[in-house]
């Protein structure tokens, strides 16, 4: 009598990355051929602004970084031009902490700094960068992080690096948040961790601002113990009456 060895009998072969992804492309993917060029990769033409030439009409523009609209403004571009003239726009070259320090880098930090009336700035290239570095960098694997639902998709991706628990409360229901950090307190007591709670000053895909003097209420009442964390890149420059940000109110 021959007995086989079930685990070889179900064994099955490895398929190709490549064979793999050209049969599922994905939830963005699948609509690729659809909307390349129209919902994504928009080639859009003439100068940085609220309305810009799109398929060779001028059309309405929601979507560039241009928050506070100053990408065009003369001074902004004078800067931009003397600054290439001087230093070339390879300069600096590496990143900050090997090679890539100058003195307008902390000059601009304590400006922000001042305008901010907060005791340190750090500047990072992009703002997708920050929310990636800033949470990886806060929490370990025995810590909780608490989060809106509706928080972008770069503190989403930031998350992902954490190694400990994470928990989500429904968009700015402060209901759902104490029940939440029910949650994360118990875990914490376990751990030994602490609780690490994320939500925005404005949100940017809806145009709210966050719940933060109940979520700061919530910290002074002495009923949880955790430190907030919120992501003002829509609040900075166009909320309070310095334009300090969400936190300004």
């Amino acid at each position: 009598q021959i007995l086989l060895n079930p685990l070889l009998k179900s064994k099955c072969m490895a398929q190709d990355i490549f064979d793999k992804i050209k049969k599922n492309r994905g939830p963005l993917g699948q609509y690729s051929k659809g909307v390349h060029g129209y919902f994504t990769f928009p080639k859009l033409e003439g100068e940085i602004g609220n309305k810009m030439i799109f398929r060779g009409k001028e059309c309405l523009v929601w979507s560039v970084n241009n928050y506070l609209g100053l990408a065009n403004h003369p001074e902004v571009r004078e800067a931009d031009a003397n600054a290439s003239k001087e230093w070339g726009l390879a300069y600096p070259m590496g990143s900050r902490m090997m090679t890539g320090q100058t003195h307008e880098h902390e000059a601009l930090e304590a400006e922000i700094s001042e305008f901010m009336e907060k005791e340190d700035t750090i500047l990072l290239n992009f703002g997708y960068q920050g929310m990636v570095s800033a949470i990886d960098s806060i929490v370990d694997r025995n810590d909780v992080i608490v989060y809106d639902s509706e928080s972008h998709a770069c503190i989403l991706d930031g998350m992902r690096l954490h190694a400990g628990k994470r928990f989500v409360f429904k968009h700015n229901d402060m209901e759902s948040f104490d029940k939440q950090m029910e949650r994360a307190t118990k875990n914490v007591e376990q751990t030994g961790g602490g609780i690490l709670v994320i939500t925005e000053g404005v949100f940017g895909m809806a145009g709210d601002q966050g719940k933060l003097k109940e979520l700061v209420e919530f910290r002074k009442s002495g009923k949880y113990d955790f430190r907030l964390f919120v992501d003002d890149a829509h609040g900075f420059g166009t909320v309070g009456k310095r334009g300090q940000g969400a936190g300004e109110e």
